[in-house]
């Protein structure tokens, strides 16, 4: 290991020295490994990062932060939900154990599906249940994996519960679930046999010869990759976070996953009704509905379309990548369900003829997409209100607890911080320090801890030290000592980038200092936010630092 030493003077420097250094990532120190050394930390991108969890690793709980819930709480609404779905009796289980393989059933139509498969496998590794996942995968590979013939790399869709008959055409809302699975169980619990299997699955989604998942000329998921189903799609398939880590992590044809990634989330935005914020379960690639003979209820948002709350939701807390039209979803949808009450639960895709009722899998679906507007203090009474519905929501019963049931099992993963993003394991470098305090970590004894700095994740060995004024000998201007030190904050909602003639701050709250200067700490502007979207009009070019409330970024203009 490289190891490198900081003593309380040197780490005064170090502050002191050059604002260029001390802003050239975001720098993040916190708990982000599991208990068994699985990584769910930091990470970031060459070009631009975001306020997402993969780039932060922070994954804290609304239900927490908002509700005021404890640790001990949310961890007993997670073993409630478990115990329920997974190890109850014949009128609450869905797993079904089969000694070295075990099945998610639906119990509305009393057969096996990719889907609920697939859910189960997620469930599973998020919570760390390794032997359920390897039981469920073992039943998938047997009987519902396709490894030869024109639907190689394909799941079989429908099987009954003796793993035979059924349907071998393939849902994708399996593969997408079946891969990422897959890739968290490899990271997770270090196993390159999971790896092997999905680098696999996505190379044939694109590598068939016969289908191909996302249209090839769109690069939008498609309804079904065969015939005139390759020419629409379904948009609560849209899954932008998991093309985005498949674009990472996928050893072939990551151009393509790329642009399906933007192709994602650019169809998940078209597909949101602007009047009412709901999707139709079949769509074309304009966002449009999409009608078809065999289902009269396609142009309709129904049960598929009310996971789209959810896929945007997801990928805005795990990335951020695409928030500001995400939070214009969420305030549609959620305005929508505040006007109707929350009674209804199936509508046409403009939100006109209401019927059924409001369901469980919506609760949790619709309190994911309030991430979008946790930053907004006009919706706090809505959002307050959905997180609330979905904790006091109880595990379902009955003949048809599979969906529903399961839906809003996945939301309450989220919801609870529970969701991670389980990564490859990560180079560490040892860093001793001798401090009193370093990056907002008081060291009274010695102590180790892990802290994410300039693109690089280090074990730092501290010692506790004595304390130096780090700027009564800076001679740099009161400006440029505090984009110093606000670089060792944390903040993680804001965005900052540039255009030919202006810097743009997006997420900041209305009022909120901020100042622009050049590396030698001259101030170029500074005012307060007057507006969620920020443009401060400059014609200079080079590198820039940019300090929002107590957080620096360095940006080229």
């Amino acid at each position: 290991m490289i190891t490198t030493k900081l003593s309380a003077f040197s780490l005064a420097l170090l502050l002191g020295a050059s604002a260029a250094t001390a802003a050239e990532s975001q720098t993040f120190t916190g708990v982000f490994f599991d208990e068994n050394g699985a990584y769910y930390g930091p990470d970031c991108d060459k070009t631009k990062n975001y306020s997402g969890a993969y780039y932060t690793g922070k994954y804290e709980s609304p239900f927490k932060t908002i509700l005021g819930k404890t640790d001990e709480e949310i961890q007993k609404k997670l073993d409630q939900l478990w115990d329920h779905y997974f190890k109850g009796d014949n009128s609450s289980k869905v797993f079904y154990d089969k000694g070295n393989e075990a099945y998610i059933k639906d119990t509305g139509n009393n057969d096996v599906r990719s889907e609920g498969m697939s859910y189960g496998m997620m469930i599973s590794v998020q919570t760390n249940h390794k032997e359920e996942f390897d039981k469920l995968w073992n039943w998938a590979k047997n009987h519902m994996w396709h490894k030869s013939g024109s639907w190689d790399g394909y799941f079989a869709w429908k099987r009954g519960e003796s793993g035979t008959g059924g349907d071998d055409n393939c849902a994708p809302d399996g593969e997408m679930y079946f891969m990422m699975s897959l890739l968290f169980a490899a990271n997770r619990w270090n196993d390159s046999k999971y790896m092997d299997d999905a680098q696999y699955i996505l190379k044939k989604m694109w590598d068939n010869g016969q289908h191909s998942l996302f249209n090839p000329q769109h690069y939008v998921i498609t309804f079904q990759p065969q015939g005139n189903e390759n020419n629409f799609s379904d948009p609560s398939y849209d899954l932008p976070a998991y093309v985005d880590l498949f674009s990472r992590w996928s050893t072939t044809n990551q151009d393509k996953w790329t642009k399906a990634a933007q192709a994602t989330r650019d169809h998940l935005y078209k597909s949101s009704n602007t009047k009412s914020g709901l999707f139709s379960d079949y769509n074309n690639f304009d966002g449009t509905p999409h009608s078809v003979e065999y289902n009269q209820n396609a142009t309709r948002y129904m049960y598929d379309a009310m996971r789209c709350a959810m896929n945007f939701g997801m990928d805005y807390y795990l990335f951020g990548v695409d928030s500001v039209r995400q939070e214009e979803m969420a305030r549609r949808i959620i305005d929508f369900f505040e006007n109707d009450g929350y009674k209804h639960g199936r509508f046409n895709w403009d939100g006109s003829n209401p019927s059924e009722n409001y369901t469980l899998g919506e609760t949790g679906a619709n309190a994911v997409a309030t991430y979008a507007l946790m930053n907004n203090t006009k919706y706090a009474e809505a959002v307050k209100k959905n997180l609330q519905m979905a904790w006091d929501a109880k595990p379902m019963t009955g003949q048809y607890r599979y969906y529903d049931g399961l839906v809003h099992y996945l939301s309450m993963l989220h919801l609870c911080g529970s969701f991670k993003i389980w990564k490859p394991k990560p180079e560490i470098t040892d860093k001793e320090v001798n401090a009193s305090e370093y990056n907002g970590v008081k060291i009274t004894k010695d102590t180790t801890f892990h802290t994410f700095e300039s693109c690089k994740l280090y074990k730092v060995i501290a010692t506790p030290g004595a304390s130096k004024d780090t700027t009564s000998k800076d001679t740099t201007s009161k400006d440029s000592t505090d984009a110093i030190r606000s670089a060792m904050k944390y903040n993680s909602n804001v965005r900052v980038w540039s255009t030919n003639h202006a810097v743009v701050i997006e997420n900041a709250p209305i009022g909120a200092k901020y100042a622009v200067t050049d590396l030698n700490g001259r101030v170029l502007a500074s005012s307060k936010t007057t507006s969620a979207m920020q443009e401060i009009k400059l014609d200079c070019k080079g590198r820039l630092l940019v300090i929002v409330g107590s957080r620096t970024y360095k940006i080229v203009k």
